[in-house]
């Protein structure tokens, strides 16, 4: 049963436990009137690929011309840092204009010498699913090459990201943009399902955890509806006697900070190299130690999480970690209360083998390191990772290590770089950690499908 669109959410500021605004979910009556857009909407842009353009620049603007409230929301609503907020302006932006520069040079039609005429179009609607992680790049990843493939959008963000999403729609709408891309604001499961049960919704593009995503792939398949996923992953980070310690910690590190180490391509497994782990340990405990904690706006290194849950979460498995004999080697975290900042500082667990950390993503800013000595027993290993998502090794040797790295099946691997991601990019995991991609070219092509066209005159 949805509930009445008079009862508004309460919206929970991480920085100080403390409630500061609320939003209105969206009431049976409405999302029914966004279904019945779908049909129009989708032979609208299916014969106009201008009209594409144009809502993508129109975006675009919106976006531009929101800069300082949406800053002001993801620092406040999500507890980005604010360079972290300011950047996710500039991100979110940039998945709309390389969409938007792709549809320049894309010819969506070829005759064939045997005359046949293929078309690629727009499968349908798309239903849109987003995590709070990434509250504008998160949505905009998906919108921009749903709409560069001619697909009309009904975009499902968190509810814990609520207010960025309905600012940056309303700043969609204060640069025309109408039902081409409609915001679903709802928690209600039943609401999601009907609009995932409608016939002009063609293709769900979900992220968030494997088992949700394995549940909405299943009800996908059973109405013969495509699905893109990007799911959880348990990212290694393998440490070679001959890498660059300075570098790898210092990756690390920044890595896992962003976002507070939710983001489902942080690190959450340290592998190191014998030789070198108690040199790696030291260093690494060293930088833990001069990081600053407390409120995104006040000039920290590491923010809150999003929610006392998910930071209590952590707390519990640290502890549980513990009970199975692996040694914390960083302060000991503390359960925390109502009504003060979701702060969980930066724990590092030194893991055995069958650790907890090989079947549980943290999601946040813990994490297990742990020495190896057999490299190529070690690589065997991730080589069956089911959660592949994204893998990161560390070497002196590159030109030596990249083709053993051939047997392994993850999405992304970085090479003394963490920089794995980008608008240009296909992103997206192996068996547990999803299905498709999203991302450059290859994202825009997962919305689209041939028409083969044959006429005798």
């Amino acid at each position: 049963m949805t509930r009445p669109a008079t009862e508004r959410r309460a919206v929970v500021s991480p920085n100080d436990g403390q409630v500061f605004d609320e939003w209105r979910p969206i009431c049976e009556a409405d999302v029914t009137r966004q279904l019945d857009c779908l049909g129009p909407a989708r032979r609208a842009l299916n014969d106009d690929i201008e009209l594409r353009k144009g809502l993508l620049d129109k975006c675009i603007a919106g976006i531009r011309s929101a800069r300082e409230k949406l800053v002001d929301l993801v620092i406040r609503e999500v507890a980005k840092k604010p360079e972290e907020a300011d950047g996710e302006v500039d991100y979110a932006i940039s998945f709309l204009s390389h969409c938007r520069e792709l549809l320049d040079d894309r010819c969506f039609e070829q005759t064939l010498e045997s005359g046949h005429v293929i078309r690629d179009v727009g499968l349908a609607g798309a239903l849109l699913i987003c995590p709070y992680n990434d509250p504008l790049a998160g949505l905009t990843r998906k919108i921009a090459p749903a709409i560069a493939a001619g697909c009309p959008v009904i975009l499902k963000p968190s509810s814990l990201s609520m207010l960025c999403a309905q600012a940056m729609f309303d700043a969609f709408a204060d640069q025309g943009i109408g039902d081409e891309i409609q915001l679903l604001a709802t928690s209600d499961p039943h609401l999601v399902q009907a609009v995932l049960e409608h016939h002009d919704i063609g293709i769900v593009s979900f992220t968030g955890s494997t088992a949700v995503g394995r549940e909405l792939a299943i009800k996908c398949a059973a109405s013969g509806k495509k699905s893109v996923m990007e799911l959880g992953g348990n990212c290694p980070f393998v440490v070679f006697e001959d890498a660059d310690l300075e570098l790898a910690v210092e990756d690390l590190v920044i890595r896992k900070l962003k976002a507070a180490g939710q983001a489902c391509s942080s690190v959450n497994r340290v592998f190191v190299a014998d030789g070198v782990y108690n040199s790696f340990e030291e260093r690494l405990k060293n930088r833990i130690a001069h990081l600053k904690l407390g409120p995104s706006n006040a000039g920290v290194d590491l923010a809150p999480m999003r929610t006392l849950r998910a930071a209590n979460a952590l707390v519990e498995m640290a502890s549980q970690a513990q009970a199975k004999g692996e040694r914390l080697i960083t302060a000991e975290p503390m359960p925390l209360a109502e009504g003060e900042p979701f702060l969980f500082p930066f724990t590092v667990i030194e893991s055995g083998q069958d650790s907890l950390f090989d079947h549980h993503e943290t999601f946040g800013p813990l994490l297990s390191i742990r020495p190896f000595s057999d490299e190529d027993q070690l690589l065997s290993v991730l080589s069956r990772e089911r959660h592949a998502l994204v893998s990161y090794f560390y070497t002196g040797r590159p030109q030596a290590l990249l083709p053993r790295l051939s047997q392994l099946r993850f999405g992304s691997i970085g090479v003394n770089s963490t920089a794995i991601q980008g608008p240009d990019i296909p992103t997206g995991g192996f068996w547990e950690a999803g299905l498709g991609r999203e991302g450059g070219s290859w994202g825009v092509n997962e919305y689209l499908t041939t028409v083969n066209q044959k006429t005798a005159w």
